[in-house]
């Protein structure tokens, strides 16, 4: 009985003096995250928001409608809280023939609210015209305006001008506005009475867009830029009168971005997380004028989401943020302790690296020995919480995406690392029929679908023989779906690269296998797989479908000896 109670002494001392090494690791969601409360959602699609603290008082901006584009024209709501907690409506703002999004909230010098509205004009289903609007508020808080036309310089007027987040400093607002039209799109702006704004400069940005503007204590002015053209972000700086700029491309890709500078130095930016594996997060990052980006929380969020509102208030940062991760799209509120709490450092923890991936074994290895390895073989992308945790080699059977971080408690996750492994581990080719035809066989259906799991279920309208992929063969351009089977030749022993691009979703197999997945309802968007093959026949199906919109399906490939290119007819056979 003594040595029992003796050992489970010593099992207590042991826990008391070594808890992280024994149990699995905080966050630093856990150790920065007060709470995060839904606090709005009783419209069908509730996003894009703002906050502001006014008057002692927490104010939320954000769209209501239907949905992320929809036929309903969208609504402004403007909620207020005392607490964070409890909410309630100050303001329901709608115009009639105008599809209101994107609101952004300030004070202006004289202590009113200014709300800045887009405007989309859509005629016959298409937008034709992009108008800037502004309301203000009373003294009170209380009552808003109508929208009002915001007027922009006639130097660079066009016929769709976007006004983003306007900020005000030492008495003038400050806001950029996107001309879709323009290769340089982005234009900054000033103005005195929030109505009227004036030419200042053009970003040397190529195809941005959502634009987030802080300002330092000595006056220097900080860009955030969205560009999705370039799948990327831009950060910048200027000084006073801020006509000339220096940009510098962010290590990451943002969306909706927002930008708080904290009083240790440190710059925030609040963004839509936009990894491999699609499984987009609202997330809080250190960001720096160089362009280093840093990950460092990761909110309750997924798919439709992020468009985030900061405020500093009594030592909490409040994240307003959209999220569409639970049953429907609805507005989030998050508070954060300061980030000292969750990292002693904000130095990122060094990439793991690929030692070794002969012969189906796989070693990994981190120049930091304090961190541990997390990864993942499916293509999905591993966290502290995610993933298998590296403890000895891994063995694999085939040409496998390996995508890895390293990980120590209180500092930043390393960057992903993603690449293929077991490249000279060969698919074999497929025992077929000598007398093979050319083309691929095809099954066309009717029907709306969500993801290509559904596509059985539709109505089959017909069959038939194609020389190669495609949708040509339709009898619609939306609702419709096609199923090829046959096989691809391949003419050596290598590693090949396919390219799959899709609008919708679609779902590439070869050799019974899933190569690759870029399933689901969204805009044209390519995916790709490396595989080792043997020279051969090798079975393949491609799953598409289309709800409406860009009529996008395209196969490509690329070889050891040749470059990327569409897949000829001349490799297709049923």
């Amino acid at each position: 009985m003594f040595e029992k109670i003796r050992e489970l002494l010593i099992l207590y001392l042991v826990l008391l003096v070594f808890p992280i090494t024994l149990f699995s690791q905080n966050t630093p969601e856990h150790d920065l995250i007060v709470s995060v409360e839904r606090i709005w959602d009783r419209a069908g699609h509730n996003a894009f928001t703002s906050l502001i603290d006014y008057n002692g008082k927490l104010y939320c901006a954000f769209r209501e409608s239907s949905g992320h584009v929809s036929d309903i024209n969208g609504t402004i709501r403007v909620i207020a809280s005392d607490d964070g907690q409890n909410w309630y409506s100050v303001a329901h703002i709608f115009e009639r023939g105008y599809d209101l999004r994107d609101p952004q909230l300030s004070v202006t010098p004289d202590n009113r609210i200014m709300l800045n509205i887009g405007g989309s004009i859509y005629t016959g289903g298409k937008l034709t015209g992009m108008e800037p609007q502004v309301s203000f508020s009373d003294t009170t808080g209380r009552n808003f305006s109508s929208p009002q036309k915001i007027f922009i310089d006639e130097k660079i007027k066009s016929d769709k001008d976007w006004l983003w987040k306007a900020t005000w400093h030492k008495g003038t607002a400050y806001a950029t506005a996107y001309q879709p039209s323009k290769e340089k799109s982005v234009q900054l702006l000033k103005s005195s009475d929030g109505v009227h704004y004036n030419y200042v400069t053009t970003f040397d940005v190529i195809g941005g867009n959502e634009t987030t503007l802080s300002f330092t204590a000595d006056g220097k002015m900080i860009a955030v830029v969205r560009c999705d053209k370039m799948r990327t972000g831009y950060i910048g700086s200027s000084e006073p009168p801020y006509r000339e700029w220096t940009f510098n491309k962010l290590q990451a890709r943002v969306g909706g971005p927002n930008l708080i500078l904290l009083d240790n130095g440190v710059m925030l930016c609040a963004t839509r997380e936009y990894p491999p594996d699609h499984n987009e997060k609202t997330i809080l990052a250190k960001v720096g004028l160089d362009g280093e980006f840093i990950k460092l929380v990761t909110l309750p969020s997924g798919g439709d989401c992020s468009y985030p509102g900061l405020v500093m208030r009594d030592s909490l940062l409040y994240v307003s943020y959209y999220s569409s991760h639970e049953e429907k799209t609805a507005i989030y509120l998050a508070k954060l302790v300061d980030l000292k709490y969750g990292y002693d450092s904000f130095e990122r923890v060094p990439e793991p690296v690929v030692l070794s991936d002969k012969n189906g074994i796989v070693e990994l290895s981190c120049k930091d020995n304090q961190a541990v390895i997390k990864y993942t073989l499916d293509g999905s992308m591993p966290t502290t919480l995610n993933g298998y945790t590296y403890k000895e080699p891994i063995k694999i059977d085939k040409t496998t995406l390996l995508r890895a971080i390293a990980v120590r408690y209180k500092y930043p996750e390393s960057n992903v690392l993603s690449q293929y492994v077991g490249t000279d581990i060969y698919q074999k080719s497929q025992q077929v029929e000598k007398n093979l035809s050319k083309g691929l066989k095809y099954e066309y259906y009717e029907g709306k679908v969500k993801n290509t799991s559904e596509i059985s279920e539709l109505t089959k309208m017909k069959t038939g023989v194609v020389p190669s992929i495609t949708a040509a063969q339709r009898n619609r351009d939306a609702n419709y779906a096609f199923i090829f089977t046959g096989y691809i030749k391949v003419p050596e022993d290598g590693l090949y690269t396919f390219y799959l691009t899709s609008n919708d979703g679609s779902r590439f197999y070869l050799n019974d296998e899933l190569a690759i997945n870029n399933d689901g309802a969204h805009g044209k968007r390519e995916e790709s797989v490396s595989l080792s093959l043997r020279k051969g026949y090798h079975k393949l199906q491609l799953s598409y479908f289309q709800l409406g919109g860009g009529q996008d399906l395209i196969l490509e490939w690329s070889g050891e000896k040749f470059k990327r290119e569409n897949i000829s007819s001349f490799v297709f056979y049923h």
